[in-house]
């Protein structure tokens, strides 16, 4: 068996017994960190071994259980290669009929492999449903899409597998199926053009509509793209550059970034992020964007498309360790032997704030190989992925930065990526592009080596290896009620600046509004309302997204009808969310489900509750923030004396930043009034946040 996934030869595969075959996936599952085995995954299995056992007798080539699609994060069941034909087999265990959705999984995967798996382009590729229960019947498998890609069988076992070889007979060679799992991504031709007409025809809903100014932001995509071709002309040594982007809320980083994406697709480009929650909703606005607009036109292709424009950094980075990176451990990092250096030349990474340190990338359960988990490994995220960057001939990496973003522990700041170039030795000739308003103290942030932008602008400065440019800073139009002055009031607000807060409010007030209460009803009432006017006289009302918001560590929201644990970072209904239309009880507008700082981060709404709860208050004795956690019957001030109580209020600030900053044309901030009878909720528990709110001069409801 082989070390990266669960494969072997055919032959391999028929001479081990169930037992060792179950014995060596339950190994693999475990040693990729999973903490538990689901009791229906192992039937699974042992029905997989079953049917295979008996369909791939007498043949030749390979089997590949629970193959993961290079870099893409998807999962496929069984891969069986065979006379010049790649099988892609999906299990439904005791299901006596196909269902539309599980055909469509499998069909989708089948043509992932051939437009993102670079062995999988010059194959057929048949994808089959395996239903195991009774009465299963199977389609007949005459019917090709168009690139060698079948449409979807549907059968009761792996049998089908025998009919479709002896009906249409392979005079190659073998060799193919030794080589296959070495495959990268790597969008082909048809893909790209798909990807290319997707974000052309749609107007990808809440993306587009966004307060960016166009003329700075196309002003950002065409000095990246001057950027790029300087850098591929450099002499040897000197291709590789990266441009750092920066911009308040609704200035259209993201729409930056997914342009970028589509435009340079003939370079590799995609768009990396690690924010699970962005990435869910970007996918699936695009996917049914492309299937609203072109109705009964739509394909699956269209919506597989929109994996060449939008990738998840987990997958990325998996890819570098299965394909690249070849950790010989001591902190000595070598290329992997006969490894394909990789296809991509412009790697776009929203929110980079938040790429990891190396102290996370080690952390048990977040690098997923245990043996990446010692102290001498040599990578923080950036490190990594400036690391495989560099193995191309040249390359362009562009940073998507928001300021004052970082909200989770072990995620790094943008002088992360500066100490990265500084100090490893095969990145000296990289070549480093910014705004000056990058220095901003809601960006800069010291590194574990105290150093700050600055200090690491100036080392670059005098290295020649430093370009100053207005054009990367992006600002929201000014024709929108949201403007550079809100997130500036917000920066104030939370410094605790009160004079300058004050009179920024004052300011802003007549185009952006903020209000604030002490009753929820109250608060809820007005959001509608607004909703209400928003909305075009006979329009969609799902144009304008309004929502309610809290903090993660908000836990006394209950009475108020809001728990954290509908707030979580592993909240699976974020996409419907954001997108479902007023009548789905999971949508934003239905107001019953409140979302926390790591699932709205990076998204927006026109109007939102910031519901403000115990966790993060004002002390009015040192005009400060301090930090409180609920331990089930009382709030409990965190301990200022921990070495790491900065770095938990920082997070915390940060967290409450997101909250303020997500709404494009006004919200309202709910301070609970308290409970004398209830411990938990007593009216000291909020008083001086809402007496401090008050002395700013918001606007009471």
């Amino acid at each position: 068996m082989r070390a990266v996934y669960n494969s072997y030869s055919i032959d391999e595969f028929l001479g081990i017994g169930k037992d060792q075959f179950i014995g060596n996936l339950t190994a693999k599952f475990l040693d990729n960190d999973h903490s538990e085995l689901a009791g229906t995954q192992k039937n699974a299995w042992e029905q997989e071994y079953d049917d295979l056992v008996v369909s791939l007798k007498g043949k030749k080539g390979r089997v590949i259980f629970e193959y993961n699609i290079s870099s893409l994060s998807k999962t496929i069941d069984v891969v069986v290669l065979l006379e010049g034909k790649i099988f892609v087999l999906e299990y439904k265990t005791g299901e006596s009929q196909e269902t539309k959705s599980a055909i469509q999984q499998v069909e989708q995967y089948a043509l992932l492999l051939k437009y993102c798996h670079s062995t999988s382009n010059d194959n057929w590729i048949i994808p089959i449903l395996i239903a195991t229960g009774e009465g299963v019947q199977e389609n007949a498998y005459s019917e090709v899409e168009e690139d060698m890609v079948y449409k979807t069988l549907v059968a009761n076992s792996s049998d089908i597998i025998n009919d479709i070889c002896r009906d249409l007979p392979y005079d190659g060679t073998d060799d193919w199926e030794d080589t296959w799992e070495n495959g990268i991504y790597k969008a082909s031709p048809t893909i790209i053009e798909a990807a290319k007409n997707v974000w052309r025809e749609n107007n990808v809903e809440g993306f587009k509509k966004g307060e960016s100014d166009e003329s700075t932001r196309l002003s950002a995509e065409d000095f990246i793209k001057k950027v790029i071709e300087e850098t591929k002309s450099r002499p040897e040594g000197q291709r590789h550059s990266i441009c750092f982007v920066t911009g308040v809320p609704g200035a259209g980083k993201t729409l930056v970034g997914l342009n970028l994406s589509v435009a340079l697709q003939e370079h590799g480009a995609s768009m990396l992020s690690g924010n699970g929650p962005l990435v869910a909703v970007m996918s699936t606005a695009l996917k049914r964007d492309c299937q609203k607009y072109k109705r009964e036109k739509a394909t699956l292709k269209d919506v597989v498309s929109v994996d060449a424009i939008i990738r998840d950094a987990y997958g990325y980075k998996k890819e570098i360790f299965e394909k690249r990176l070849d950790y010989k451990g001591n902190g000595v990092v070598e290329l992997k032997e006969n490894a394909d250096k990789g296809s991509q030349h412009v790697i776009i990474f929203d929110e980079a704030q938040r790429a990891w340190t190396q102290r996370k990338m080690i952390k048990p359960g977040q690098a997923g190989k245990k043996y990446w988990q010692e102290e001498q490994f040599p990578f923080s995220e950036p490190g990594l992925l400036l690391w495989d960057m560099n193995l191309r001939d040249w390359g362009v990496f562009v940073c998507l930065v928001g300021g004052g973003q970082e909200i989770h522990d072990g995620e790094a700041g943008i002088c992360e990526w500066l100490r990265a170039l500084k100090n490893t030795e095969e990145l000296k000739g990289w070549h480093i592009y910014l705004a000056d308003e990058l220095k901003g103290a809601e960006y800069n942030r010291e590194d574990e080596e105290n150093l700050t932008i600055e200090d690491y602008r100036k080392v670059f400065s005098e290295l020649g290896r430093l370009t100053v440019d207005k054009s990367l800073h992006l600002t929201a139009c000014q024709r929108t009620p949201r403007s550079e002055k809100v997130s500036e009031f917000i920066q104030e607000l939370l410094e605790c600046n009160k004079e300058r807060a004050t009179a920024l409010y004052s300011e802003l007030k007549k185009k952006y509004r903020i209000y604030l209460t002490r009753d929820i009803e109250a608060a809820k009432e007005k959001l509608r309302r607004r909703h209400e006017q928003l909305t075009p006289m006979n329009g969609d009302k799902n144009e304008t997204r309004m929502g309610m918001l809290m903090s993660s560590n908000a836990e006394r929201l209950r009475p108020y009808g809001y728990a954290s644990s509908g707030a979580s970072k592993s909240y699976s209904k974020v996409a419907s969310w954001f997108l479902d239309t007023d009548e789905y009880v999971y949508s934003s507008n239905f107001l019953e489900i409140a979302l926390d700082e790591f699932c709205v981060q990076g998204l927006e709404l026109d109007l939102d509750v910031l519901m403000w709860d115990g966790d993060f208050r004002y002390n009015p004795k040192t005009n400060n923030w301090d930090y409180f956690k609920f331990n089930g019957r009382v709030w409990s001030q965190v301990d200022k004396t921990k070495s790491n109580y900065e770095l938990q209020q920082f997070y915390m600030k940060n967290a409450y930043r997101v909250l303020l900053t997500r709404a494009r044309k006004g919200m309202i901030i709910f301070v609970p009034e308290g409970d004398s009878k209830d411990e938990s909720r007593k009216k000291e528990v909020y008083d001086s946040t809402y007496e401090y709110l008050k002395s700013l001069g918001l606007t009471k409801l």
